[in-house]
Formats: structure tokens, sequence, C-alpha cells
């Protein structure tokens, strides 16, 4: 504990290489070695990783005013990914965008638009520069071992803040099955396929699918239990292991 929360500068970076060297190769050679079983896992992470960045990353487009695309905050996220699988010898961590990013964008692209020195046309340039003072104080925090003060938060700040991502995902889910029954800003409202009648019809078929998802996902998470394909180890495993993962983005393509 005493060694945990040493505030020595470089420290506490010198004991994380040190716990990560032990077990940094057995971390991918055990990988490699688990065969199929780690196709549910690398399957879980790769989605919940995926589908958020792109969902928020359309928050982020209509919110910037088409500034910051979904394609940009994927290109990021893959690049963060692999670089801190490789160096932080984590393959399987989930990393990419939530909530609480979307709102300090839009915050910070509505604080740019806003002034006559920046503007929207700025706002990317100024954004980097954010960035970058943002990673040179997280290296100075780092150098001076301030990640030790987790220890000294219980769990209730950390469960706190998991209620407060959940809350924010269940609030755009939410907000997304209702813009199904309205009209995209983008759009010619007076178009045939944007009648009322149609308008209707899109929005019933996106809450059938959003229901649908949930129901099919939490039931095939409990596909080993089945009696069904009891002597079927491959089909067990691909609707109890997978079976969740491969739901997702057969809605979504539907839904498209």
């Amino acid at each position: 504990m005493a060694e945990a929360e040493s505030f020595v500068p470089f420290q506490g970076i010198k004991n994380d290489i040190k716990g990560r060297l032990r077990c940094y190769k057995h971390d991918w050679t055990s990988g490699f070695r688990a065969g199929f079983r780690i196709l549910a896992p690398t399957t879980y992470i790769f989605f919940a990783s995926a589908i958020p960045v792109i969902t928020f990353g359309e928050q982020l487009e209509r919110d910037t005013d088409g500034k910051i695309t979904a394609v940009q905050t994927l290109v990021s996220t893959a690049l963060c990914g692999v670089i801190h699988s490789i160096i932080g010898g984590q393959p399987l961590l989930i990393l990419g965008v939530a909530e609480p990013t979307v709102i300090m964008y839009t915050f910070m692209f509505n604080f740019a638009k806003n002034r006559q020195d920046l503007g929207s046309n700025l706002f990317l340039a100024w954004t980097g520069w954010v960035c970058l003072w943002t990673g040179l104080l997280l290296f100075l925090l780092a150098i001076l071992g301030a990640c030790s003060f987790i220890n000294r938060f219980t769990r209730l700040a950390g469960e706190l803040f998991g209620i407060l991502i959940a809350m924010l995902f269940m609030q755009e889910a939410i907000r997304g099955i209702v813009d199904e029954f309205g009209v995209p800003g983008r759009t010619n409202p007076r178009s045939a396929q944007f009648q009322p009648a149609w308008v209707f019809a899109n929005g019933m078929f996106g809450l059938v699918l959003s229901f649908g998802l949930l129901y099919t996902a939490l039931k095939s998470r409990k596909a080993r239990s089945w009696r069904f394909g009891a002597g079927k180890k491959p089909l067990v495993f691909i609707l109890g292991g997978l079976g969740p993962k491969l739901v997702i983005p057969q809605a979504r393509n539907h839904n498209m």
C-alpha cells in the first residue's frame, strides 16, 4: 500500500512498469492460446467500443455542425486503442467516446462559435491545442503520482460515475427512439418519404427493433443453459458468447 501511494516523482510510473512487465507477455500469449474462446470477449469489447463511438460521433456531428464526425471519432478511438493495447499491455480494454466527452466538445464549440477571434472555422485548431495542453497536464499528474489519490475515494464514487454514464446512455437511446418519429433536420420535409404516415411507420419500426434488440440480447445471454443444442458446443458457444454482439449490428443495419 505504501508503494502504491507513493507521491515521489516518477515513482508511480516505475511501479506501473514493473507491475506490467511481469504479466505483459502472458497477457498476449494466453490470448493466442485461448483459441476460439477469445472470440466472445474480443467481439464484446469491439462492439462495446465501436457502437458508442459511432452513436456519440453522430451526436457530435449534429452538435458541432459537422466539424467533428463519426469517422473522426472512430479513427481516433481505433488509433488510441491500438497504441494503448501495445504500450499498456491491455488488449481487452474499452476505449471510446462517452456522453461527458460529447458535452465537453459541444460546450467548446458553442464557446468558440460565439467568439469573433475564434469562430467555427478555428474550432478544430483551438480544440487541438486544448487537447495538447490537457495531455501535458495529464503527463505532469502521472509524473507527480496524482493517481495515488484514488485510494482516498470509496467505491461509492466509482459507482455514482457508472450510474451517470448508464443514465446518459439511456437518455441517448430514448432520444434516438423519439427522433425516429420525426423528420431529419437536413432533409426536405415535403418529400413523399417524410409524410406523417411514413414517419409514424418508421418510428414504430424503430421501436420494434429497439425492444427486439433488448429482448434478443437478454435471451441469447442464457443460451448456454438451454436444452436446445446441448450436445452441440459450437452452436451453444455462438449463441451464448456471440449472440448479444451479433444482434446489435443486425438491428442497426435494418434500422438504417
